[in-house]
């Protein structure tokens, strides 16, 4: 039991039975500790070694060498700082990962796809714009997940500072008019076509800049499903873009906006 214990911390079955074997014991020359685990000699010091710069035992060479173990409150301490490290490696990897799928999809000339939860997989999606910096057309219904006022005013920011734009097929909103007449559209190279609102009303977003195509459910399973593909990016532009022209033509696209005032916040 505290053989598992240890190594739930996040040490290896060999450093687990090292320390254990020194809180059992008291301190102990590396050859005695061997004896005890198991382990060769020079596993024996290397797994030494290890614990040392973990911060679990300490070695004392007044007459020999001999290592001793610090007070297993030292393990919950190494315990967090190991979960610290793996959380920020793990954002590290999801905001890193898209070129290492590049890459292999243009070295193994595959289409792949990658299905991201939660709010920030959804998230991702939008993040992954800049990183293709590519015209981006797209299909979202009025029905929308809440990102976040202030993560979508910061979107929008940079959006602005970007080179690509968007080409979007909307419903009316008091969003959507109110970033019309304020001038936002213009700011972000916002070139929207309007649709009403009983045109599409799945809480599902449709979205294709370059060779990615992302699929985006606003509803209670929030998930968003990156496809790369040039094919079916292509088929899905076409598809937006005929889509585009066919409400263009049979819906009004010139709002009444006179008569609107324009609250700050409506405007992101």
């Amino acid at each position: 039991m505290e053989l598992e214990i240890i190594e739930r911390a996040g040490l290896s079955t060999s450093q687990a039975k090292t320390y254990l074997a020194l809180v059992k014991n008291g301190a102990m020359a590396p050859t005695k500790i061997a004896g005890i685990t198991g382990e060769t000699r020079t596993n024996t010091y290397q797994v030494l070694d290890r614990l040392e710069k973990a911060g679990l035992i300490a070695k004392t060479t007044s007459k020999k060498l001999v290592y001793q173990a610090k007070n297993p409150m030292h393990l919950e301490i190494y315990a967090e700082k190991r979960r610290r490290a793996m959380a920020k490696n793990e954002q590290m990897v999801k905001a890193n990962i898209s070129g290492l799928i590049d890459m292999f999809y243009a070295a193994n000339e595959m289409p792949g796809a990658r299905t991201l939860m939660g709010i920030e997989g959804i998230r991702a999606v939008y993040e992954e714009e800049f990183k293709v910096d590519k015209d981006v057309y797209f299909l979202r219904a009025l029905q929308d997940v809440d990102l976040g006022k202030d993560w979508w005013k910061d979107f929008r920011d940079r959006v602005a500072k970007a080179s690509f734009n968007t080409y979007g097929l909307t419903q009316e909103s008091v969003m959507g008019r109110a970033n019309a007449k304020s001038g936002r559209d213009k700011e972000v190279r916002m070139h929207r076509v309007w649709m009403p609102k009983d045109a599409f009303t799945v809480p599902v977003a449709v979205q294709t800049f370059g060779n990615k195509t992302a699929f985006m459910a606003f509803g209670e399973t929030q998930m968003a499903t990156i496809i790369d593909s040039p094919v079916i990016a292509e088929a899905m532009k076409v598809m937006l873009m005929t889509m585009m022209d066919f409400w263009r033509v049979n819906y009004p696209q010139s709002p009444d906006l006179s008569e609107l005032v324009v609250d700050e916040e409506d405007v992101v």
